[in-house]
This record gives structure tokens, C-alpha cells and sequence, in this order.
């Protein structure tokens, strides 16, 4: 660099730092002398930029902003946010840099750092804040921005900030010409937000103003959900919305879907407000004139109930629905439906199927009453469909009739079955967590397999952002048929009849409307459900896939649909987990490394007074019990009756109430944290009692008679939980005490999850694969679709390793139990070899690692995460590493302490830095709980707990210097 441009450098920093206002004056004349060389050297210099980091030196004079944005790339990459500033504002108000390019610079770097998980999150997030507010000073009509930035302010709790972005975001949405809510998530999440925190004016303000800008579709339905709303906390508001809705919105689509948009995650009584506002409606006269109407005003209104935990309400709604159709005098079981009274019966169909049904579940264990009507909603459903049909001359019989020498015509007695999979999971979903490694276990040589993705994500675009997803449709061998938003039935089930389908496998059950018009249509010769809930009800559906637990021998006479019992419903293998920290989480919690942990989490709508009643029963009869408390839907209402009934039991200090975790990984990292699960009930987990298990904690089930009663009751069966099925409420809360009060038998049930990750069907979803495609060729086989069963693959467990490796490293005592791993031949060594490279042991192939004081001897660079990885690799699924390290935070501490005598420090520093003996007692890195988390964490380690002590050796685990343990020793669970 030439010495004239060194001093412009000096110049320029001097000017900044003593006068700001003259230095964005010196930098647009300097600007506008240089060349692009020039220019470019200036900025390399005064940011302190390597010399290769800008732009190329053969580039064209004229690219001078290339060079600079690149400059400020890394300068605010650097998080050296001022100097950036400095340097674009002058620039950008002298028009000589694009304000436009710098504002999608500053808007592109803040969304890459959100979700960056490099960084320290504190940090991140003020360095996004702060970016954001420089975007915004440059354009705070950017309305993406402003939403952000009023997101954060209602995070941060600012209602200064919170008023002004609101304001700015109101100023932004002028500037609309029409907006598509459904393409707004953050919009929507802000506004449910702006509820929840009680900003209601400004919360009306912003609703008001986008309910304007919307699609003509969506305008009466968003008025009509915003006037329920405001009729409930201020009337006033309410008059804005006069003329713009009329009480046949409250049972539309967009109705429905907005309150599933803001109430689905709320903290507030949304459900209940609306819920109610629609029972008033069921009352006016209007709906009084109406059968129809006034039914489907009852069937919301349930469904807002039970998800804001009203079960008395609920009974209530579903003793009226049953009334009203009774005074019509109406027999249910003969009603025959035709051209005149179609429009009732669907009306009817859809209030007993997807309504009372749905709800009834949630409320009493009677599986003869929930399957008697849902059968009957299903023939009427199904009759209605098919009266439809007809008229649209799309009759299953019909095609069949036309194509049944397509589906079993002479010479195809080896041809590949086809077999599809229709819903709406494969996605972030439940069901798709459930059943996404059986599917992707299922043979494909004998077997093509079609996914039909229906009623999920609106576009291709929006699901491929979806990380399950992207597994299903990594699959091999995989048809994939993606429906987008506005598919109607008739052409998914065009699409199946086309491709030939032989069996189609449904499995949203009675969650999706319109995925079962397409089970009714009929779309292949042979129609299950799966996994998404118990089977319909429809007559078009031949068969259904349970268990011998779920659905006993006894169920069948409840179903028209033949009961298939595979050896399980469902199976896991792998599910992705974001570690939690033990010692933030329970101290965020005020739990005591004493206390039992006891955990109930799940749907709002699952929370019976009973329920509530036998959690607390067992937490007042456990002295050191804990019971945290969390959950989806209406919570405040969830919260409050646990309080009530916690009061009146004395137990209210020892309940804690824990918000939803950001994503369901995290969740299943703080299931590890917790003792015991405390299952609902009538309705019981699945997905939660499984990722449970996963996670190695017990689950405490209470064994119902209907499908969703005995959900947790299978798993628990196939696992070999014995001790946590219980069979009345008395015993669930008696099982529940002597578990929480007895660390061994809790401990014991812990064991056996363990034990089970090697030989139950819970965790071999290649077995279920198996099992499910010999059900498939006897199925085809038994309605002629296939001439003969080819031969098929066993579907018996693999056999377990004849050896089970429990690995000492660097061990000296000979253990019956353990092998010892040694550098050096000795007498007890089993394994010769570093413990840096377990290339003689396989992958998955050890039970446990014991190593105690290892880590430190291992340089932080290489050496060290080299060694995580493969203990790492060869630990089996479920196997602990067990390490012991000094803890240095604790020996810091005594180090400094005054009255510690110079030959007590020198101990100290020994244990700090080894004895230096030789090169094997250099210890080379120092842990902290902190440190050591994250690194177990990112090598894949899903449990990582502290622990007191090992107590399997005499070894360093147990030190104790100057009374105070200095041992760090910690479990990680593979």
C-alpha cells in the first residue's frame, strides 16, 4: 500500500472517530476521486480486511459497488456493525451506493444468522436485532422487517417497541394492494401473539387493517372471527365488523382455519371464547330456522370446546347435538338418503363422524358407543358420497367393472403389487414421525410403493422446507404424487384408480375430511387404515391395521372393517434430537437434584378432571415430587385447573408449568431430563409415550377399551413395561407412588427400556416393514388380485451379537463385567489400541464406554473430537458413555481460594495439568459442565446427564479435595 493512501486511512479514522458528520462528508468526496483499485485498497485498508477478500483486482472499473458491498459483507459479518454503518449511510444518501441492495445485504445476513446454529443464541439474536434496526432506519416501510422486529419486541416484553413497530407495521400493510393469510404465517403468529400478550387495541388495529387487503374468499370469515372476538372483551371493537360476515361464515373453511392458525399454540382462552360465541349462535333464531345450520353451529362449537379442555361443555354440546337430530325423528340406522335430503344427511354424517366421534373420545372409554356411531356416521358419509358419485358417473363399481382385467387380468401372476399411502403426514407430523422408517424399510422388489401426499403443505416449494419431508421423499424407489392446495377429492382418487393402486392405505383416519371422500369414492380394490387414528367407520374401508394390544380379539365386534393385527402398530428406529441442558433446564424450573421429576404432557383436549386428579393424587404421596406441566391447545385453561385442584391438594408449590419447546427435537431432549411420565386419560399417548420411551424414560399408562385407550398400553406391552400398565385410576395412582418413591423400581423400569432397544418390535421397523408386505400378498392373494403368494423375506427378529462389550478404557481392575481397553499388553487388558481409533470394534457393537479421566490427556484440536466420534459410533442404540473428567470451574475456585497453603495449590494445579510424568499424564484441555455438554451434544449424544458418582471402580470419578468432590462425571446416552 502507498504511503499517500496510508494517510487518507489514518485520515479517515481520525475523522471518524473525533467527527463523525465531517467524516461522511470526507467519504463521499473521497469516493467519488477514486478509481475502483483505488477504492478498493482504501477499503482493505480502513476495515482491516485480508488482501484477498474483496473483489478481484482485474475487475472493471465501474463495479466500485460490488466492491464496496462486499466490504460491508464482512465487515458486518466481522459483527462489526458501527463501521458499517458508517461507511453505507453517507454513501447510500449521497446515491451513490443502491439503498436497496444494502437493505437486502443487511435483511439476507439477519436471516442467515436466525438460523445459524453456530452462535451463541443471546448473541445472535441481538446482532439480528440490531441488523434489523439498521435495515429499518434505511426503509421502515419494508414490511417483512417490521413484523420481525415487532415479534422481538413482544419477546423482549418492550412496549415502547412493541407500539412503535405495531405502528410501523400498520403504515407497512397501507402500502398492500391484497394479501393471502394463509401465505402470512408470521403475520398470523404475530397477531395470535399481539392476543395472547393482551395488546388487544393494537391487536384489532393490525387485524382490521389486513382483514381489507384480503382475498374476497377470506374477507367474511376472517370478520366473522374477529367480531367473536371482540364481542367477548370489547363490544365496542365488534361494530368495526357490522355488515361485513353472516352467521353461515361461523361454520365456513377460513372460519376454522383461522382459529386453528391462532389458537393451536396460544396461551390465552381463544378456543373458549369461540367455542361459546358459537353455542350462543346455535341459539339465535336464525339457526333455530335452520336443522342443518343449527347443527353445524353445535359440531364447531364442540370442536373449539374440547380444545379449550371443557369437557363438561363438551358433553353438554354432544347430548344437544343427539337431541336435535332425535326431534327430527330420525332413525339413524335405516335413514336412507336421497336427492332431497342429501344436504341433511352429509350435515348429519360430518356432526356424529368428524365431530361427535372425534370428541367422545377424549371423554369416556365406552368403545361400543364411539364405534356404534361412528359406523352409522360412516354408512351415511358414505351413502352420501355415493349418491354423488352416481351423478357425476364416477361409481367404483362402475370402474371396476370396466378395469378389473387391469388390476388381475391372466399372466400377471408375478406382477409387482401396487401399494399407496394417502395422507397428509408425510411431513412434520405425528403420524409421520410414526411411520416414516417402516416405510422407508418396506421391501421394493416384490412391491411398488406411491405416496399420495394430500391436504399437507399448500406447495412443493413450501414442504421442501420441511426436514421429514425430505425424508419420505428420499425413499427408494418411491412414486410421489404431491397434491397441491385445491385438489378435490374425485382427482385424487381419479389419480389412484389411474395408477392402478391395488391397495391403499389411508392414514389420517378421522382427522381429514376430504381425504376420507376419497376412501368413499373408492380409489384401489382393497382400502385400510393405519396409524392416524382408529379405523372410520366407512363401509368402503375393508380393513384396518392395529395390534393384538390396541385392538384385541374382543374389539372386532365393534368393526366393520376386518382387524389385521400386525406384531405392532408402529416402529421407530431413528428420531432427531436437540440435547437438553440438564443444569439450565432444572434450574429454570427450581427442581433439586432431590426431587423426582414426574412430567404430564400433552393436548389440551386430553386434560379429563379425572386426569388432573390422579397427576396430582400422586405428586401430594411423593414428598420429593415435581410435576411439570405442558402442552398444546387452550394451556391458560389447562394451567388453571391444575392450580385449582393443586391448591385444594396442598401440592401447588411442587407443580410447574413449562412452555412448549421451539420444535419437537427439543421437546424430546427434555423428555430425558424427567423420572416418570404421567400418561392421560381416556385418551392416552402415542407419538409422546414413544418418543418417551425413545428418550429411555417410563411412561404410566392407564389401559382403556377403545383404540386411543390403549395406544400407550401396546408400546408398553412391546417394550416389556409391565410395571407401569395399570388398569383402574386406583391403581394408576398407586403405581404411580410407590414409583416415585422407590429410585430402584424406577430405576429397574428404566433398565428394561434399555434392554429393549435391542430385541423389541418397537425399535425394528425393518421387521414391521416385513410383516406388513406378507399382509399386503395375503390380502391381494385372498381378493384374486394375484394368482400366488411369491416367496417372502422372514420377519422374525434378527438375533441379537452373541457377546455384549462393556469397554473400560485405560481400566486397571479387572471387572467380571467389563473388557479393559489399554494401550499397553498387560495381564487384565483385553483390547490393545488407542482409544482414539476403535477400528477393531465394529459400528453399533458396544454396550457401554466407562472412561475415567481420559478426556484431558487429548489435545482440543484432534485428538479429542476425534475420540467422541468413534466411542460415539460403536455404542449401540441406548448405549452410555460414562465419563469422568477434573472439573475445572470447582478447581479454579479452590485454586483461589485464601486459605488454600502453596502445596495444596500445587495438588490443584496437578490435577489441572496431570503429574507431567510422562507424555500420557500431560492432561491438555480443561471441561466445564458447559464445554463438555456441547461437545457430546454435537457429536449426536441424544441423554447427557450429571452424575454424583459411578461407583463401578476406585478410580478419580469419586475425588474428593478439601471436602468438596472435583470430578465432573457425566452419562450420555447414544
Amino acid at each position: 500500500m502507498n504511503p499517500t493512501l496510508q494517510a487518507r486511512i489514518l485520515e479517515a479514522r481520525q475523522l471518524l472517530q473525533q467527527a463523525p458528520n465531517a467524516f461522511a462528508e470526507w467519504l463521499v468526496a473521497f469516493y467519488r476521486e477514486q478509481d475502483a483499485k483505488g477504492w478498493r485498497e482504501f477499503l482493505r485498508g480502513f476495515c482491516d480486511l485480508p488482501s484477498s477478500s474483496l473483489a478481484d483486482e482485474s475487475a472493471s472499473p465501474s463495479e466500485p459497488e460490488a466492491i464496496t458491498l462486499s466490504a460491508l459483507e464482512q465487515a458486518l459479518v466481522a459483527n462489526r456493525l458501527n463501521l458499517a454503518y458508517q461507511l453505507y449511510t453517507p454513501l447510500v444518501r449521497a446515491g451513490i451506493l443502491s439503498q436497496e441492495k444494502v437493505l437486502d445485504l443487511l435483511l439476507s445476513l439477519a436471516a442467515r444468522l436466525e438460523t445459524s446454529p453456530t452462535q451463541e443464541p443471546q448473541q445472535r439474536l441481538q446482532v439480528c436485532l440490531k441488523l434489523r434496526e439498521m435495515a429499518f432506519e434505511l426503509d421502515p416501510s419494508r414490511r417483512d422487517n417490521a413484523q420481525v422486529l415487532l415479534m422481538r419486541a413482544l419477546q423482549a416484553q418492550d412496549e415502547l417497541a412493541v407500539s412503535f413497530y405495531g405502528q410501523a407495521l400498520l403504515d407497512s400493510l397501507g402500502g398492500e394492494e391484497s394479501l393471502d393469510i394463509t401465505q402470512e404465517p408470521l403475520l398470523t403468529e404475530l397477531l395470535a401473539r399481539l392476543w395472547d400478550d393482551g395488546y388487544l387495541d393494537l391487536f384489532f388495529e393490525v387485524a382490521t387493517a389486513l382483514q381489507a387487503l384480503l382475498l374476497e374468499e377470506q374477507k367474511s370469515g376472517f370478520a366473522a372471527f374477529l367480531a367473536q372476538l371482540a364481542n367477548a372483551v370489547d363490544p365496542e371493537q365488534a361494530k368495526r365488523y357490522e355488515g361485513l360476515w353472516t352467521i353461515e361464515d361461523l361454520i365456513g373453511d377460513f372460519f376454522q382455519r383461522a382459529a386453528r392458525a391462532f389458537f393451536q399454540n396460544s396461551t390465552s382462552d381463544g378456543y373458549s371464547i369461540l367455542g361459546e360465541a358459537l353455542l350462543a349462535a346455535a341459539e339465535s333464531s336464525q339457526a333455530q330456522e335452520s336443522f342443518a345450520l343449527r347443527l353445524s353451529l353445535l359440531s364447531e362449537s364442540m370442536e373449539k370446546l374440547i380444545h379449550a379442555a371443557q369437557p363438561e361443555r363438551v358433553n353438554f354440546v354432544i347430548q344437544e347435538i343427539i337431541s336435535l337430530i332425535s326431534s327430527r325423528k330420525v332413525d339413524l340406522e335405516s335413514l336412507k338418503v336421497n336427492d332431497e335430503n342429501l344436504y341433511e344427511c352429509l350435515t348429519i354424517a360430518k356432526a356424529i363422524l368428524f365431530r361427535v366421534c372425534f370428541c367422545w373420545s377424549y371423554l369416556t372409554d365406552d368403545r361400543s358407543l364411539i364405534r356404534r356411531y361412528q359406523q352409522i356416521g360412516g354408512r351415511i358419509f358414505n351413502d352420501c358420497l355415493s349418491l354423488m358419485a352416481s351423478q357425476r358417473d364416477f361409481l367404483w363399481s362402475e370402474c371396476w367393472q370396466k378395469n378389473q382385467q387391469n388390476y388381475c387380468g391372466s399372466g400377471r401372476a408375478n406382477r409387482k403389487l401396487r401399494v399407496g399411502f394417502l395422507g397428509s403426514c408425510f411431513q412434520r407430523h405425528s403420524v409421520g414421525f410414526l411411520s416414516e422408517a417402516t416405510l422407508r424399510n418396506l421391501p421394493r422388489s416384490l412391491v411398488d410403493v406411491i405416496y399420495y401426499y394430500y391436504q399437507g403443505w399448500k406447495s412443493e416449494e413450501m414442504a421442501s422446507r420441511d426436514n421429514m419431508y425430505q425424508k419420505f421423499r428420499s425413499h427408494e424407489n418411491l412414486h410421489f404424487r404431491f397434491f397441491p392446495e385445491g385438489t378435490k377429492p374425485a382427482q385424487v382418487a381419479a389419480q389412484a384408480r389411474e395408477d392402478r393402486i391395488d391397495i391403499m392405505i389411508f392414514m389420517d383416519s378421522i382427522t381429514s375430511h376430504d381425504a376420507n371422500i376419497v376412501a368413499a369414492l373408492r380409489s384401489a380394490p382393497i382400502q385400510t387404515g393405519w396409524l392416524g387414528g382408529d379405523a372410520v367407520g366407512l363401509p368402503e374401508f375393508d380393513y384396518f391395521f392395529a395390534d393384538p394390544y390396541i385392538l384385541p380379539e374382543d374389539a372386532q365386534a365393534d368393526y366393520h372393517e376386518r382387524i389385521i393385527r400386525l406384531p405392532s402398530y408402529c416402529a421407530v428406529d431413528h428420531l432427531d434430537v436437540v440435547a437438553a441442558n440438564e443444569v439450565d433446564f432444572k434450574t429454570s424450573l427450581r427442581i433439586e437434584p432431590k426431587n423426582v421429576v414426574f412430567l404430564t404432557a400433552a393436548s389440551a383436549y386430553k386434560r379429563t378432571p379425572k386426569c388432573i386428579d390422579a397427576h396430582l393424587q400422586i405428586l401430594k404421596a411423593v414428598p420429593n415430587g415435581v410435576l411439570i406441566v405442558k402442552g398444546s391447545g387452550e394451556i391458560a385453561t389447562v394451567i388453571r385447573h391444575y392450580q385449582e385442584r393443586a391448591k385444594e391438594l396442598g401440592v401447588l408449590d411442587r407443580v410447574r408449568f413449562l412452555a412448549q419447546a421451539s420444535s419437537v427435537e427439543e421437546h424430546r431432549g427434555q423428555l430425558a431430563l424427567v423420572d416418570l411420565v404421567l400418561d392421560t386419560f381416556p385418551y392416552t399417548g402415542a407419538t409422546h409415550t414413544m418418543e418417551a420411551l425413545y428418550m429411555g424414560v417410563p411412561v404410566l399408562t392407564l389401559v382403556g377399551r377403545h383404540y386411543y385407550g390403549r395406544m400407550s398400553y401396546s408400546l408398553l406391552k412391546n417394550v416389556g413395561l409391565e410395571d407401569c400398565i395399570t388398569w383402574s385410576v386406583e391403581e394408576f395412582i398407586e403405581r404411580g407412588i410407590q414409583l416415585g418413591n422407590n429410585p430402584e423400581r424406577l430405576a429397574k423400569a428404566k433398565q428394561t427400556i434399555r434392554d429393549s432397544y435391542h430385541r423389541s418390535i418397537v425399535w425394528d421397523p425393518k421387521r414391521l416393514a416385513k410383516a406388513m408386505e406378507r399382509v399386503f400378498f395375503e390380502l391381494a392373494y385372498e381378493h384374486q388380485l394375484i394368482q400366488s403368494i411369491p416367496p417372502l423375506e422372514d420377519c422374525q427378529a434378527e438375533p441379537k451379537p452373541a457377546e455384549s462389550i462393556r469397554l473400560h478404557i485405560g481400566g486397571k481392575q479387572p471387572h467380571p463385567d467389563w473388557k479393559i481397553l489399554d494401550r499397553q499388553v498387560g495381564d487384565h487388558v483385553d483390547y490393545v489400541g488407542s482409544a482414539i481409533d476403535l477400528s477393531q470394534f465394529e459400528d453399533n457393537s458396544i454396550e457401554a464406554i466407562y472412561a475415567p479421566y481420559i478426556l484431558q490427556r487429548f489435545n482440543y484440536t484432534r485428538e479429542l473430537p476425534t475420540a467422541l466420534k468413534e466411542w460415539h459410533r460403536v455404542l449401540r442404540f441406548g448405549g452410555q458413555l460414562m465419563i469422568s473428567v477434573p472439573d475445572m470451574p470447582t478447581l479454579c475456585r479452590l485454586y483461589l481460594k485464601d486459605e488454600v497453603s502453596l502445596e495444596q495449590r500445587f495438588r490443584i494445579m496437578r490435577m489441572m495439568f496431570g503429574d507431567q510424568v510422562d507424555e500420557q499424564n500431560y492432561y491438555k484441555v480443561g471441561f466445564s459442565w458447559e464445554y463438555l455438554f456441547a461437545l457430546l451434544a454435537q457429536v449426536g449424544f441424544r441423554v447427557i446427564r450429571k452424575v454424583d458418582r459411578f461407583g463401578l471402580f476406585n478410580d478419580c470419578s469419586d475425588m474428593v479435595f478439601l471436602g468438596e468432590p472435583v470430578s465432573l462425571n457425566v452419562v450420555a446416552t447414544k
